[in-house]
């Protein structure tokens, strides 16, 4: 996707150079043609370094005001599933680690029965202010519980809160008709593979997703 975007770019810089020299009479000339074959390449570069650094510089984000997300995220998830003799479930200890861009986001979420991976996720300003992380996912349940937790598809958002402590909070829902809520308060910088090791490691605090938080 990055590389079709830089491809489009340097296409229509391309197109709009051409169209001005013709008009101005330069035709074809070698010299202008090197200097945009260089131009495209510091323009891919500088596309490439905005895309995976330069977004999520202090500096840049004060002003873009865009939340820094990316890392681990732990806390619990609310079903509101209802087992046949009426209990209800427990909270679920849960983490998700979101892979973070300018323009992608992955969103990984675990438990301690199933892993499930976005299909397509997106940041959202919403007119009130607030941000968001809306994604689609496929859920994949581990073999041992397949008899009673089949493989599902559903959709999740959280949103991102702006004082220290409200981390992030949201719903979900699936394809099988249940839904519940998602409760993340913790955050690290490091990136984990499953509940387990999120659940038992150190170093998870309050996250700071805005710039000018404390």
């Amino acid at each position: 996707m990055e590389n079709i975007k830089v491809r489009i770019g340097i296409g229509i810089a391309a197109l709009v150079w051409l169209t001005l020299a013709l008009l101005a009479g330069q035709g074809f000339s070698q010299v202008p043609l090197r200097i945009y074959s260089v131009a495209g390449t510091v323009a891919a570069l500088v596309f490439t370094l905005w895309e995976r650094f330069i977004w999520k510089w202090k500096a840049v984000r004060y002003f873009t005001g865009v939340p820094l997300v990316a890392g681990t995220w732990r806390g619990e998830l609310v079903s509101s599933y209802v087992h046949p003799d009426g209990a209800s479930v427990p909270p679920i200890s849960t983490a998700i680690y979101i892979s973070q861009s300018a323009s992608k986001w992955t969103v990984t979420l675990f438990t301690g029965e199933s892993k499930s991976i976005s299909e397509h996720a997106k940041l959202i300003h919403d007119a009130d202010g607030r941000w968001r992380l809306s994604w689609q996912y496929v859920n994949t349940p581990r073999p041992g519980v397949r008899d009673r937790s089949e493989r599902h598809k559903g959709a999740a958002e959280v949103y991102i809160g702006s004082q220290p402590g409200e981390g992030l909070e949201g719903a979900y829902f699936t394809d099988r008709r249940t839904d519940g809520e998602l409760r993340l308060p913790e955050w690290s910088p490091a990136r984990y593979s499953s509940t387990e090791s999120a659940l038992s490691a150190d170093g998870f605090n309050h996250a700071s997703p805005f710039v000018g938080d404390k």
